[in-house]
């Protein structure tokens, strides 16, 4: 069930044209509720591109399986009821957020409230951001439940998403670092990050050597590509030397000036389980800046 909360225009409305972006922001509200933050960055970053920000926010249905053991120990159907009850007033105050947030900033935004299960909650999250341009996603260390969001939409959707840390968001994205080492995903990432790319006054691509082989003028080669589409860009090579790939590539990133970074992200199936790969692993535990990522 799908309930329409708000849509909400602002005055910029009537001079946008038909190619206006469409962000998806997923707000989880059980076990653990979205962060204020994850809100405010999205509007802020909608508002700085001219996008339409869609906030999704997914209550969950418990169902309720009998037992008897649970029925002598526990009064099931009256915790169900509380969760139930608590994932909707989460709901409730994540439209809210949204839509003050967004009417101060006069950032379009809909809002929309959507029932699920709670075993499909990530898999919702990853359908719904198939009909948008770009999902807005939050990693938190210490909130598991919001890295398996984000691996759900990243891998599932189809969808390029972008990862912010867990802190404000500061100024525009004028420059950006895509961290390139010649591969598919890598590819997908900058297509995907094309808008963001034309828009920064910018662009540094990153290849890290020391972690597996390549190609000596790979990314030279795409730096002088974006030079000819007009983009001020340029090639930087360094050294990995952390126990990490994904934090030493944001570590850099960081010492480069990199509002954003691009990267591909990288995950396969392996005996039933789904195994990231390095980077993709790295960024996800502990994302420093705003990462675009791409699968």
């Amino acid at each position: 069930m799908e309930i329409d909360d708000c849509n909400r225009g602002g005055p910029r409305e009537m001079e946008q044209d038909m190619t206006t972006a469409q962000y998806f922001l997923p707000l989880a509200t059980y076990p653990d509720s979205s962060s204020g933050l994850i809100i405010s960055n999205a509007v802020a970053f909608a508002g700085h591109y001219g996008a339409h920000l869609h906030a999704c926010a997914l209550t969950v249905a418990i169902p309720h399986i009998p037992n008897a053991w649970s029925s002598l120990l526990l009064d099931t159907p009256k915790m169900i009821e509380h969760a139930e009850t608590l994932s909707r007033d989460r709901a409730a105050t994540l439209v809210s957020a949204a839509t003050n947030l967004a009417a101060s900033a006069e950032v379009e935004l809909s809002c929309r409230t959507v029932k699920t299960t709670l075993p499909l909650l990530h898999d919702t999250a990853a359908t719904k951001a198939r009909f948008f341009d770009l999902a807005i996603l939050e990693c938190i260390a210490d909130v598991p439940d919001t890295r398996i969001v984000a691996e759900a939409v990243i891998f599932g959707s189809g969808r390029p998403a972008i990862i912010f840390p867990n802190k404000t968001l500061v100024g525009p994205i004028d420059h950006l670092v895509v961290a390139w080492d010649g591969s598919r995903a890598a590819a997908r990432a900058v297509n995907d990050a094309k808008p963001f790319i034309h828009k920064a006054k910018r662009v540094s691509v990153l290849s890290l050597t020391g972690e597996k082989p390549l190609p000596e003028t790979s990314g030279a080669h795409l730096a002088e590509i974006l030079v000819s589409s007009g983009i001020n860009a340029s090639a930087t090579v360094a050294r990995f030397t952390s126990s990490s790939i994904g934090q030493s590539i944001q570590q850099t990133a960081l010492e480069l000036g990199a509002d954003m970074l691009v990267m591909g992200g990288f995950g396969h199936s392996r005996l039933r389980d789904f195994v990231l790969g390095g980077a993709t692993d790295g960024v996800l535990e502990n994302p420093m800046l705003p990462v675009l990522m791409s699968h």
